[in-house]
């Protein structure tokens, strides 16, 4: 809600600003959203409004999820302000069309995005990108002018880095968004005179097989540190031919295992956390048995070189190697 919907609530500026320490939190200059009911008397009209079963206050604490929370509400701010012939772009159009947003950075500022045929600013809840947009490049969702999606990940090919890119796009893929035709074709169409070789190695990256932002990020990561030979979703099997796992990815001629471990991987929605940690305890020994060494991968190991040199060392170090040709004539 807007400052001057809270004015004419009867909230003074004093009022707003106590507020922020209970029961609101400012998106940007002048607009604010409900965080929970509270017990102090000024703030009645906020309580009301956290109070009512159409409000969807939010949830996070910390962590991915959050980030993905605070750009929803950084966006759902813009609905209906953008400058007019603006249309939501990039990040803010996953949004909009409900496909996964990836955050490879740590930190940083959450903002939401737009392009415009003529103008492009920075603000720090707003980028605008000046570009020109094909008609069929923009579409409504729910009366909101946003990019289409093949544009969407057109746009983060190009200006976005490589991870960022290719979990979007695999995302879109996984879930029979578009096709990986559907995109070749829209890259081939629209040449850019910059960032065309960007958009080239993000389509030779991406790979619909993979069922998670976490593990698209991975089998970035593998490229950039030379990790040879991991596949994703490799079935395992034993020596008579029976299921042992699935595995997010697997090299099977060094017989290594790589593992991504996403939040809440343990606490999924009527699964016991306890039976699931032992179920995959017991996967891990069958595969370890088996000859595979194992490795597992968290949020914070993306962002370091660690765990990615070790597999590499695995894999180099358990790779068969082929005997040398011999020179005698």
């Amino acid at each position: 809600m807007s400052a001057a919907e809270l004015r004419t609530a009867g909230l003074s500026e004093y009022d707003i600003l106590r507020a922020e320490k209970c029961c609101l939190r400012r998106v940007r200059r002048g607009i604010y959203v409900v965080t929970k009911s509270c017990a102090v008397s000024v703030h009645r009209f906020v309580s009301d409004v956290a109070s009512d079963d159409a409000t969807d206050l939010p949830r996070e604490t910390e962590g991915q999820l959050k980030r993905n929370e605070d750009l929803r509400i950084m966006v759902r701010s813009y609905v209906g302000k953008l400058l007019p012939h603006a249309v939501f772009s990039h990040r803010s159009a996953l949004i909009i069309h409900g496909l996964a947003v990836p955050f490879i950075e740590r930190d940083g500022d959450v903002f939401a995005e737009s392009v415009h045929p003529r103008c492009g600013l920075r603000r720090p809840s707003m980028q605008v990108r000046r570009r020109s947009l094909d008609e069929q490049d923009v579409v409504p969702v729910d009366g909101i002018p946003v990019t289409s999606v093949l544009r969407t990940l057109f746009d983060l090919a190009r200006d976005y880095p490589l991870a960022l890119a290719v979990a979007a796009i695999d995302d879109a893929l996984h879930r029979s968004v578009i096709t990986e035709e559907q995109f070749q074709t829209y890259v081939a169409d629209h040449p850019v005179r910059t960032r065309q070789r960007r958009i080239e190695t993000v389509l030779e990256n991406v790979d619909g097989r993979r069922e998670s932002v976490g593990e698209s990020i991975t089998a970035v990561r593998f490229v950039e540190f030379s990790v040879p030979g991991l596949e994703p979703q490799v079935v395992i099997v034993d020596e008579n031919g029976r299921f042992v796992a699935r595995t997010d990815f697997a090299n099977r001629q060094a017989k290594v295992v790589a593992e991504f471990d996403g939040a809440g991987k343990y606490h999924l929605k009527g699964v016991d956390p306890k039976k699931a940690f032992e179920q995959e305890r017991r996967r891990e020994y069958a595969l370890r048995n088996l000859g595979y060494e194992v490795f597992r991968l968290t949020w914070q190991d993306l962002f370091s070189a660690t765990q990615f040199l070790r597999i590499r060392a695995a894999i180099e170090r358990r790779t068969p190697q082929r005997p040398a040709r011999s020179t005698v004539g």
